[in-house]
């Protein structure tokens, strides 16, 4: 029998969207066809509908499933959905495509997302149109605090401050943003349209980079309330997230092909009603809404749970986690640098919020050697546990990371994530847990279980090693070296020689890491078991010219046992 064929439009062409996809891919026993990368978007390009447009009308004839990006289709990708200006009737004439595709082929199934477009809360421009630079920050907060008297929870003081801003942003400026809102908007109530006519067999609406009051929050309301009138709601999730969606969805057609709903116990490292930087619920809600697309429900009963999730979450208030390397340097070993560094580091330290992360680095409101030692005794007993390790955004915990590369079974977790927003982790974490689940229910090949074992270690090396620890060290000790301030933003013209910087420093610690961890493990499913040989890196590459996105691929030897 042939493995399940999916197409996939993806939301750009970061690794997130498109390796990690190919590897999860594998992983489910699944062939992932993905269109070429240069027709994808980025920050300085949009994507290339019409190619995309064509690809996807050739492919999916052969396909067994779909998962697209709506933004890539509509408007060439995530960054280009909030700068295009093409009217809603150019966006929903490409889309028309999915409506065809499914006619033609009802047995197909189409599962898609669309993001619920994101209002940037600082004045940086690299992926937002060019006035965000100067208004960025005014307009996030004039959109929070006019949904704050919306919903009549807004004070007198913020009303002058309302009429304030109103004042201080060009009128055309506001206009401009809230038109580009309008048209997503409606495209958005569209696709929740086309979910309830069964075009979609489930759509997701992620909330991009959420907080608890904005313009966006009342879309996402607004959306809600639609969904419950028109009866789409086993068909529709709206909840914060993005960059991890069509994982969830790829997750969620490998767990129908293997026939499993999963039941999902938690296991906190502290607390569990702390809200997260870019989310707008605590993280069990977080949790059960991730669950929706894949049919799932808590469970309190370890024997009955098909996945534990070991959740890091804030006990205190969300840590930025590229701060915690440079913030947890000693005197010592800040007088060790260069003086550039040193002069860079100072600047750094002053602009940064690093008493909120020096708090969450130092709780004791976490007790994270009981959470590991819990964590070693389930695995031990052969439950099916992954850890999500969002007590910072933007990377993992180091002091957690720690620990984990001391745990004799690290191998055998079902998913580690650490990256980015809450959101984007939990939901990648959940996608690889329901992926290795289905892997040990059903079982699995031996190139399976290796991609399994590749993504697995992929996102060690990255969340943990690369973002908590060698991306700020570079960006401290090196950048300042060639002239650059301490940033995760553009490298202009030194990107290669940061890249070559990463390669190297980030091949010794990975190769470290399988040695250690990895190297003469056995991972298995059903009958099949194979004992890793090696795991190194592979084409690492900083795709936007910028430390904050890594790409890279995982290359596994191993032994069929």
């Amino acid at each position: 029998m042939s493995e399940p064929t999916v197409a996939i439009v993806p939301l750009d062409d970061r690794s997130v969207n498109y390796e990690c996809l190919q590897m999860l891919g594998a992983a489910a026993g699944l062939t992932v066809l993905l269109p070429p990368k240069a027709w994808l978007g980025t920050p300085w390009r949009a994507g290339d509908t019409a190619k995309l447009g064509d690809w996807l009308a050739r492919t999916a004839p052969s396909a067994d499933a779909l998962i697209v990006a709506i933004d890539t289709l509509g408007y060439g990708g995530l960054v280009n959905s909030r700068r295009s200006t093409d009217p809603i009737d150019a966006v929903m004439a490409r889309l028309e495509l999915l409506r065809d595709l499914k006619q033609a082929r009802p047995q197909t199934t189409v599962l898609a997302f669309n993001v619920l477009m994101r209002i940037t809360r600082g004045n940086d421009a690299e992926e937002e149109k060019a006035y965000w630079a100067d208004y960025g920050a005014r307009i996030f907060r004039l959109s929070y605090l006019e949904d704050r008297a919306a919903m009549a929870v807004g004070t007198p003081a913020e009303a002058e401050e309302i009429a304030t801003l109103r004042g201080e942003i060009p009128a055309e400026l506001v206009e401009d943003f809230l038109a580009g809102r309008a048209r997503n908007h409606a495209v958005n109530r569209r696709m929740i349209e086309w979910a309830a006519e069964g075009i979609f067999d489930y759509l997701i609406i992620p909330q991009d980079d959420t907080v608890d009051y904005g313009w966006n929050i009342a879309e996402a309301l607004r959306l809600r309330r639609y969904v419950s009138e028109i009866g789409a709601a086993d068909r529709v999730s709206i909840y914060p997230g993005t960059d991890e969606t069509a994982m969830l969805l790829l997750a969620r057609y490998a767990a129908q092909c293997a026939g499993c709903v999963p039941q999902v116990r938690l296991r906190y490292s502290g607390a569990d009603q702390i809200v997260t930087a870019y989310e707008d619920r605590p993280m069990t809600e977080m949790v059960k809404a991730h669950l929706g697309p894949l049919s799932g429900t808590l469970c309190d009963d370890p024997t009955v749970a098909d996945i534990t999730l070991y959740i890091n979450a804030p006990a205190e208030v969300q840590g930025n986690g590229p701060e915690q390397w440079a913030l947890a340097l000693s005197a010592e070993e800040v007088a060790a640098l260069s003086p550039a560094s040193q002069a860079a580091l100072t600047t750094y330290r002053r602009q940064s919020a690093g008493a909120a992360t020096l708090r969450e680095m130092y709780t004791v409101r976490r007790d994270l050697p009981e959470f590991v030692r819990a964590l070693a005794r389930d695995l031990a007993e052969g439950r099916t546990c992954a850890v999500v390790d969002v007590a910072f955004v933007n990377a993992g915990d180091l002091a957690l990371g720690e620990l984990l590369v001391r745990l004799p079974m690290l191998s055998q977790l079902a998913a580690y994530g650490g990256w980015n927003t809450a959101g984007n982790t939990l939901g990648c974490v959940l996608a690889q847990a329901v992926i290795r689940h289905a892997q040990r229910i059903q079982g699995a090949t031996s190139e399976a279980l290796a991609a399994h074992a590749r993504f697995l270690f992929l996102r060690l090396v990255e969340d943990y090693l690369f973002m908590a620890r060698l991306r700020t060290q570079i960006a401290v000790v090196d950048l300042p070296r060639l002239g650059l301030p301490i940033t995760l933003g553009s490298l202009g013209d030194q990107a290669e020689s940061v890249r070559l910087l990463v390669e190297e420093q980030l091949g010794d610690a990975a190769a470290a890491l399988a040695n250690e961890c990895f190297v003469g493990q056995q991972i298995g499913a059903g009958d099949t078991a194979i004992i890793l040989e090696a795991l190194a890196l592979a084409d690492v590459e900083l795709p936007w010219g910028r430390l904050f996105d890594l790409t890279m691929d995982v290359v596994a030897r191993y032994v069929i046992e």
